[in-house]
């Protein structure tokens, strides 16, 4: 299985695993009675069992009677979750298990299982045991870190920024100072050109000096581009005040119609072919693919949370496109006297009232006032479950392009590529 193909079926499992750690990032224990385990792709089951079972008996020696039992149960449940697997995954496995008060008395715990499948490699076996759960090993998994850096040189102006996931950042400008046209002759002409020449090159060395402190403390820089007007930025990089460590990463000069920080989106729209790989490129793909469609007037996309339910339930999509910053939710109500039930969709915001209102509203089957809530989720989750069945590809789409923030402002947030039309 490409890369490429392990993203796409990942890009939910990503997004359920963030939603999961803001959840765990606000869980603590009264005292160190929740456990962090992670696990290498390379550890034996029956290893880790083994390890367990001596924290078994380590934790006798607890004197704390209450602590020494949340230890226990949260070890053993951690066992018995082992006992059904074989082997660990690809990536490895993390596991959190604790002692969760339900309140601020002692004695309200109630033990918590999470198993996650990680979106790296597990490097390094860790059994933590604290009053939170150990995360920062799966935060990191999380952050994207291959960077590419770009720089945009003009004679007037210059940028250096990079690109990063889905992220696109502009970190310094520059002005030269340079002055323009001169109509001196003779040897005022030439003391003029020598002025202009040396200022330019100390325009050069002060941005290098910048770019040489910035991207040599960036461990996972893939590769550097540099644009820019007229013949500035290959003077830029004949200057050679550069690092040569960061020299070799130039993957290509470009010549850009303006400089500045303008440039610097203008410079990765050029480079694109070059790092598809990077989620940026990747969402800007996929909306102007969209948005091709749309154009044309095709037939093969739909837009719109009615639209594209209905065609996921007759099996026509072929890409899910949703927004990350979508906050909706869908709620499932279901009436306690007649087991009718209904779905409603409602922004985060409105879930307390919701729950309120639903309390005093009449069941439409049986008139009785039974209704209550059966499930929350988010609606990214339930839309990707619907078309996790029907085989079809999911993108969650980031803010940070242009495009992506029109699939959220123009669209709702919610768009679809079809294997086939659709009619109603």
């Amino acid at each position: 299985m490409s890369q490429e193909a392990k993203k796409k079926r990942n890009d939910l499992e990503i997004y359920r695993t963030k939603k999961l750690l803001d959840s765990l990032r606000d869980k603590r224990g009264f005292h160190t009675e929740l456990i962090s385990l992670y696990v290498p792709p390379d550890r034996k089951i029956s290893d880790v069992t083994n390890y367990l079972k001596n924290e078994v008996s380590e934790s006798q020696n607890i004197k704390s009677k209450l602590t020494r039992k949340n230890v226990l149960d949260s070890i053993s449940s951690l066992l018995g979750q082992l006992k059904l697997i074989r082997e660990p995954p690809e990536n490895g496995l993390i596991l959190f298990s604790g002692a969760i008060p339900q309140n601020d008395t002692p004695g309200t715990e109630k033990n918590e299982l999470y198993i996650i499948h990680p979106p790296d490699v597990v490097k390094t076996f860790r059994y933590h045991c604290d009053s939170e759960f150990l995360l920062w090993p799966l935060e990191e998994m999380l952050t994207t870190k291959e960077t590419y850096g770009l720089i945009v040189v003009g004679r007037k102006e210059a940028a250096v920024g990079y690109v990063r996931g889905n992220k696109i950042e502009v970190i310094r400008e520059f002005t030269s100072g340079i002055h323009g046209k001169h109509r001196a002759g003779g040897q005022s002409q030439r003391r003029y050109e020598r002025l202009i020449e040396e200022a330019e090159k100390r325009f050069y060395r002060r941005i290098s000096e910048v770019i040489n402190d910035l991207f040599l403390e960036m461990e996972d820089l893939k590769g550097i581009f540099i644009g820019g007007p007229g013949p500035s930025k290959e003077k830029f990089v004949d200057d050679e005040s550069l690092d040569y460590r960061l020299r070799e990463k130039i993957m290509g000069v470009i010549d850009l119609g303006y400089g500045g920080a303008e440039g610097i989106r203008a410079l990765l729209e050029r480079v694109q072919d070059k790092i598809e790989n990077v989620k940026y490129i990747q969402e800007k793909q996929i909306m102007q693919k969209f948005m091709k469609e749309l154009s044309n007037e095709t037939g093969m996309v739909q837009y719109g949370l009615e639209e594209v339910q209905n065609a996921l339930n007759l099996g026509a999509v072929d890409t899910l496109i949703i927004s990350e910053d979508l906050d909706l939710y869908e709620i499932n109500i279901k009436c306690e006297n007649c087991g009718h039930n209904e779905s409603r969709i409602v922004k985060e915001v409105e879930i307390e009232d919701m729950e309120s209102k639903i309390q005093e509203e009449m069941c439409p089957e049986c008139g009785s006032n039974s209704f209550g809530i059966e499930k929350t989720l988010p609606l990214i989750e339930a839309l990707g479950e619907l078309a996790s069945n029907r085989g079809t590809e999911i993108e969650l789409i980031s803010s940070e392009t242009e495009e992506g923030e029109m699939l959220r402002s123009t669209f709702g947030g919610i768009v679809a590529t079809l294997r086939f039309k659709v009619s109603y």
